[in-house]
């Protein structure tokens, strides 16, 4: 962004009531406590805040700390918004939104008669819920009206109770958005999983950040699976691709499984070999405190023992769904976290414990949120079981390998993301 282009960007957030920009670059580790809220800062009297102005290391500018919540207006049919200060993420408070159980989603607005340049950026948000283990996050920008939209999506599954921030990847582009005048933004957040029961989630710190030139694409490999070795490693071989293996240490040698061997000859290739708790049949927040605490802890003592310390500050969630306690443990024991979010993560991540993957393994829309990471300087995080007889076919594998190294993506690592930040 040119300093003339950006004294633009400025003035016009400002004439909507944004509250001021800093446009800081950090890392995201230095400021997040272990409840994913930033940590307290130094105002000019001496006195501790938290997120005062833009005091919090983040990539980008905020568009809108929901100070002004006359701006926003609840959609019609979209539940309520009310302004909330018990414990907000960054200033005085967040907007909330809820819905009753009789409402299909809880949905706010706000316009922007004057229209706010966009180009080229990607979007994040604070976000905190409670009452349900997964939500369903929309966020449509109208540029310049609602023929021409821009739709990002992203799915949470937990924790709750907790502010995360959501880097808000592309789901859908509607004829021909032209975000240098984007005139309306709307969030959406709807039920997932459990589709009884009310809504409510709070959001805060709507920011833009400047997209990377060259989109990324990451390869994870779930389960510790000996197809990821026959199948797949040499595959990735071919294209010069390293991938990442999530280690459950339990089913290291067992039948079927990857072995001790074979997971130090992926290493030596340039794998990060993840850790991933034995969870069974159960989520990791059905275990009792101590046990998920313990899990968590052998587990990454477990690769870190065997000399695969790069792989061991990623942690991979079992079953998907992260509870408030494993929340708090995973921030303390690893540096990236993953689990299933339906979507592209925007760049750079501002939240790198909530890190979103979808399937590898779902044809023309894994190809196409490729694309999209690839356009707007997204990361595409392919997750894969089976390669072969079980999963996904040798055949699809190839064509998909193919397709990515056609793409103006690069393929990285969870170590490669840690090292981008």
């Amino acid at each position: 962004m040119t300093d003339r282009n950006r004294r633009s960007f400025i003035t016009t957030a400002a004439a909507v009531g944004t509250l001021g920009f800093a446009g800081c670059l950090s890392q995201v580790r230095e400021w997040r406590g272990t409840d994913g809220k930033p940590t307290a800062t130094q105002s000019g009297d001496g006195t501790s805040q938290s997120g005062a102005g833009d005091s919090l290391d983040l990539p980008g500018d905020p568009i809108d700390r929901f100070e002004a919540l006359e701006k926003w207006r609840a959609m019609i049919g979209g539940g309520d918004l009310e302004a909330w200060t018990d414990d907000p993420y960054a200033g005085s408070q967040s907007a909330h939104l809820t819905a009753s159980e009789n409402t299909e989603y809880a949905a706010i607005y706000r316009t922007i008669p004057d229209g706010l340049d966009l180009t080229g950026k990607n979007f994040s948000l604070a976000v905190n819920f409670t009452g349900r283990d997964q939500l369903h996050l929309t966020l449509e920008v109208f540029a310049p009206n609602s023929r021409n939209v821009h739709a990002m999506q992203r799915t949470l599954t937990g924790p709750a109770d907790r502010w995360v921030r959501v880097d808000f990847g592309t789901d859908r582009i509607e004829t021909q958005p032209d975000l240098s005048d984007v005139r309306e933004i709307r969030l959406i957040a709807r039920r997932r999983g459990d589709m009884t029961g009310s809504i409510d989630c709070r959001v805060d710190d709507l920011r833009a950040v400047d997209q990377p030139d060259t989109g990324q694409v990451m390869l994870l490999f779930d389960g510790t699976l000996e197809s990821h070795y026959t199948n797949a490693f040499d595959r990735l071989q071919e294209y010069g691709f390293a991938g990442v293996e999530a280690v459950i240490p339990e089913a290291v040698g067992e039948g079927g499984r990857l072995t001790l061997d074979k997971l130090t000859e992926l290493d030596g290739a340039g794998w990060d070999l993840a850790a991933r708790p034995r969870t069974g049949s159960k989520f990791l927040h059905e275990f009792t405190p101590e046990q998920q605490e313990g899990m968590i802890r052998r587990t990454k003592a477990y690769l870190e023992n065997r000399g695969f310390e790069d792989g061991a500050r990623h942690f991979i969630t079992p079953r998907n769904i992260l509870g408030s306690t494993a929340n708090d443990l995973v921030r303390e024991y690893h540096e990236q976290a993953f689990r299933f979010g339906g979507g592209p993560n925007g760049l750079p991540l501002t939240d790198p414990h909530n890190v979103g993957f979808f399937a590898g393994d779902a044809g023309t829309e894994t190809k196409t949120y490729v694309d999209y990471a690839a356009e707007y300087g997204e990361l595409a995080v392919l997750h894969f079981e089976y390669i072969g007889d079980d999963g996904m076919s040798e055949e699809a594998f190839d064509g998909l390998l193919e397709y990515i190294d056609a793409q103006n993506v690069e393929v990285v690592t969870a170590t490669d993301l840690l090292g981008d930040r």
